[in-house]
């Protein structure tokens, strides 16, 4: 492997400033608005529909409205971060967003300002997605990198499996209104935790030196399309499977309590992936990982085309949990490996934007597939096809440019 602009980091194993980073970015990112806004979605969808009488359909629009934010959004993030570093964004950004979704405390009954809310709402965290805290991370570590990666997004994980019980347990008790409170209640945890814990990487303190190929030179490079075109199917292919295989089950017989709680299953195998999966990166190749867990998605895909038993579905949904929890280890490990930590919020900006990009596009594909042939199989088995394609695609990677990994 050519190891491109390495620099010594005689800190390395004491690198106390960036293990105190990843500790904030974990809990920043079970507080942020990937958990606060996509995962708490669907805990509003029955109250609010009780009350206004907009329809499911409407409601969920707004789902699909903060999907498109991300797409737009996370390219001008990740210039700010690479800008102005993670940190800054994310002091001024948990406040703003918290208020936001206080805000919505006072929704009136129009359809349209709720759309409005979901346009507004992902703006206001503009700095408290998943970059700002994964450009910190990856800027401190080198020979860690992949597990410093993994716990990060492990908060995340963690986000995912509480944010919905917690929600679920404020709408119960409070209402729905106030659980939005609730809510911005605990997005501002990630303030002080920011403050105290979370430090920007700096060359000679520690910190790797941010070396590497900008936007164009990257986006010439045979791995970055390879990894554009393999995150695109990703997003097709993960993204579908999370919304709709509640319905899957239940499609197959499985009655709806224990089909509500089979994703359960899910997160689980999610959040161990995140840890694991990042210890694996620091001594295998990404390629030959993901190879081997969209291996599995394949198995999953079949299981649910077929109409899976308990049994089945348990297993379906804990490989794709893995996939799941994997892929933005796997990206935010790739990014300097391949091409640096130059531009690492851009490009990582980029690839998200694609992923969300896949994610819009597939969910719509497998429900407008069961709407018209009646059942999921066909839909399935077409996933079962993308997650072999898109094995193929991380096999072809190669080795990486940067960084102190002999593996490749």
């Amino acid at each position: 492997m050519t190891i491109a602009n390495a620099q010594p980091i005689a800190v390395q194993s004491v690198n106390t400033a960036g293990w105190r980073t990843v500790v904030a970015s974990a809990i920043g990112l079970s507080v942020g608005p990937s958990c606060l806004t996509l995962l708490a979605f669907g805990g509003f969808i029955a109250p609010l529909e009780a009350e206004f009488k907009w329809g499911v359909p409407a409601i969920s629009l707004g789902a699909s409205i903060i999907s498109i934010m991300i797409v737009i959004l996370s390219p001008i993030q990740g210039a700010l971060v690479d800008r102005f570093g993670g940190r800054c964004l994310i002091l001024w950004s948990v406040p703003v967003f918290a208020a936001s979704l206080a805000a919505m405390f006072y929704l009136p009954n129009n359809i349209i300002m709720f759309y409005l809310a979901w346009i507004v709402i992902p703006i206001c965290g503009l700095g408290v997605w998943p970059i700002s805290y994964l450009r910190s991370t990856a800027g401190w570590f080198d020979q860690k990198l992949g597990l410093a990666l993994g716990f990060c997004n492990a908060g995340i994980g963690v986000g995912t499996m509480l944010i919905p019980l917690i929600t679920a347990y404020l709408i119960g008790v409070y209402g729905w209104r106030e659980a939005y409170l609730g809510l911005a209640l605990l997005a501002l945890m990630a303030w002080p935790v920011a403050y105290f814990l979370l430090s920007d990487p700096v060359p000679g303190r520690g910190a790797i030196v941010l070396a590497g190929e900008n936007v164009r030179e990257a986006a010439t490079s045979r791995p970055f399309w390879i990894a554009s075109v393999a995150f695109f199917l990703l997003g097709v292919l993960t993204s579908s499977i999370v919304v709709h295989q509640t319905r899957v089950m239940i499609d197959a017989g499985i009655p709806p309590t224990t089909a509500t709680s089979i994703p359960a299953v899910f997160g689980l195998a999610l959040l161990l992936a995140r840890v694991v999966v990042g210890w694996l990166l620091d001594r295998f190749s990404a390629g030959p990982i993901m190879t081997i867990l969209l291996l599995g998605g394949i198995v999953a895909t079949v299981l649910y085309a077929r109409g899976p038993s308990v049994p089945e579905a348990i297993v379906a949904a804990a490989l794709v949990g893995a996939i799941t929890g994997a892929e933005f280890d796997v990206l935010s490990f790739m990014i300097p490996r391949y091409h640096g930590r130059k531009s690492f919020g851009k490009l990582y900006g980029l690839l998200y934007a694609i992923f969300q990009l896949g994610a819009a596009i597939g969910i719509a594909a497998l429900g407008s597939s069961r709407g018209s042939f009646g059942s999921y199989a066909l839909g399935m088995y077409v996933l079962a096809g993308v997650s072999f394609v898109t094995a193929l695609l991380f096999m072809t990677l190669g080795p990486y440019k940067y960084g102190a990994d002999s593996h490749g």
